[in-house]
């Protein structure tokens, strides 16, 4: 039943594509939230029925645009019929990928649209989301309504990005992601999502940030594998060999992506501020955590009383030292690849640092009484980072002129 449902919202949203250039405003969404109603009554898919409804209420209201409406759909729909017709091995994620993105030319040939960074970022989002929720019974559902906010949301920014601009970011991002793949420094998961930080950097702010971000993913990396033998020994070695997942990626990269998407849109240099900041924080605290853990027991920060190794909260010297290199690690590649100046190399070594020291504070305090995961602790530590970083440059810029 699922699939003959999948075939048939395929074939009724390429008709109501075919017929949406002569419909009168707000029509295609009625025609969807029609559509729903019928799922509804018809199978036992309440979710799916449930989700078409709300994008067609968008349409309908004219908040939903008609592109993303039918390409939300239909790239949806296309990633499910891919994996319900070959079994859903590793390959068939990069076939849907790819056969999304062609449905989604063909409605943006069809309406006369541009919407290419729309149409990679929607694509991108329904495998990951799919890569994470497998065959939950709502995935579906909760897929349709993700890929077609997050499109909207690409619509509202009005940022121009050509072909060829989209294209060299794809082809870039997903070819160092598939390789961290094959290096198993990610997971299916974290391909997809480190692919879309990648594209998202590169199309809004340039190939010099997403290089920064590299900088940061090759040091992490090869700390992770720093005395992997002793980590495992102590049993606080990073899960599945250090392969890094989706989780991982968004709570140290989300501040970043924000970041290089407020630069592109508006051009203001306090946003590579922050984005130094954030990543600079994460690569400090990365290097610090994976090092650190092998020089002996550390103490707590916020009573240099002795812990046991890998406790939050805990730091010790050789972690410090090496918390400060991974900032200056990454302030450095700013200045050589001609992101930043002197004053923010100097805002971003500092505000890394205290970062990871502030990863640590917020390790003990909060994510030791379960208030929040670790997730949750390094997403804050690099929002913490790159507001130290922007204040500290605005500073430097006001006394330097």
């Amino acid at each position: 039943m699922l699939h003959t449902v999948r075939w048939i919202a395929f074939i009724l949203a390429v008709l109501l594509l075919i017929i949406s250039p002569y419909l009168p405003t707000g029509v295609p969404g009625l025609l969807v939230i029609i559509a729903a109603l019928s799922i509804w009554f018809r199978t036992a898919e309440k979710w799916l029925s449930i989700a078409l409804g709300f994008i067609g209420v968008l349409g309908l209201i004219g908040i939903l645009p008609v592109f993303v409406l039918y390409a939300a759909i239909l790239i949806v729909t296309t990633k499910e019929l891919v994996f319900s017709l070959t079994g859903g091995k590793t390959i068939e994620y990069a076939l849907s990928f790819i056969c999304a993105l062609l449905i989604t030319a063909f409605v943006m040939e069809y309406l006369g649209e541009q919407s290419w960074l729309s149409a990679v970022v929607g694509a991108t989002v329904c495998v990951l989301l799919h890569s994470i929720l497998g065959s939950q019974r709502n995935a579906t559902a909760i897929e349709l309504v993700v890929v077609a906010l997050v499109m909207l949301l690409i619509e509202d920014l009005e940022y121009e990005a050509a072909f060829p601009l989209v294209g060299t970011a794809v082809v870039i991002a997903f070819g160092f992601s598939y390789f961290a793949y094959r290096l198993k420094t990610a997971d299916i998961p974290g391909l997809f999502s480190a692919a879309l930080v990648g594209v998202i950097l590169i199309v809004f702010a340039g190939i010099s940030w997403f290089l920064i971000m590299l900088a940061f993913f090759i040091l992490g990396a090869v700390a992770t594998r720093y005395q992997m033998d002793y980590k495992r020994s102590l049993h606080v070695e990073e899960a599945k060999g250090g392969a890094r997942g989706y989780v991982n990626v968004f709570a140290n990269g989300l501040v970043s992506v924000c970041a290089a998407i407020g630069y592109g849109v508006t051009q203001h240099p306090v946003f590579i501020a922050a984005y130094l900041g954030s990543v600079a924080t994460a690569a400090a605290d990365t290097v610090a955590g994976e090092i650190g853990v092998c020089s002996g027991k550390p103490r707590l920060i916020t009573t240099l009383q002795p812990v046991p190794e890998g406790t939050n909260g805990g730091v010790s010297f050789l972690g410090e030292v090496a918390g400060l290199f991974g900032a200056i690690f990454i302030s450095a590649c700013g200045v050589l690849l001609g992101v930043a100046d002197f004053s923010l190399f100097v805002a971003a070594m500092i505000g890394g640092f205290i970062g990871t020291n502030l990863d640590s504070l917020l390790g003990e305090l909060f994510e030791n009484k379960h208030m929040w995961g670790n997730a949750g602790t390094n997403f804050l530590a690099t929002l913490g980072g790159a507001i130290i970083t922007a204040v500290l440059w605005a500073i430097l810029s006001f006394f330097t002129g």
